[in-house]
């Protein structure tokens, strides 16, 4: 599938794309990172999403009993069930 804004193509068989870009990379330091093989940080930022119809809620959420990859929808807490498992003290509703 072709990005609208970056580059790199979308993977068709992916329900949720995020179009990014990386304006800033930083080295990461300390002793056991190092010995590790160093590392860095990527500062991205997201400059389009693309959603799957089927996971849209009231035409412009993302609707988390459907769509739970992550283990913190929105500030609400999921997992893959049927219900809800609670909310954070910033939740809306």
């Amino acid at each position: 599938m072709t990005s609208e804004v970056v580059r790199p193509v979308r993977v068709e068989e992916c329900s949720v794309h995020l179009e990014a870009r990386v304006p800033a990379l930083d080295q990461l330091g300390g002793e056991k990172l190092s010995q590790l093989g160093g590392g860095v940080a990527a500062e991205v930022e997201v400059v389009r999403v693309h959603v799957d119809e089927q996971y849209i809620l009231k035409g412009t959420h993302i609707d988390p009993a459907k769509w739970y990859r992550l283990s913190d929808n929105f500030r609400h807490y999921f997992r893959p069930a049927d219900h809800e498992l609670g909310k954070t003290f910033r939740a809306e509703a």
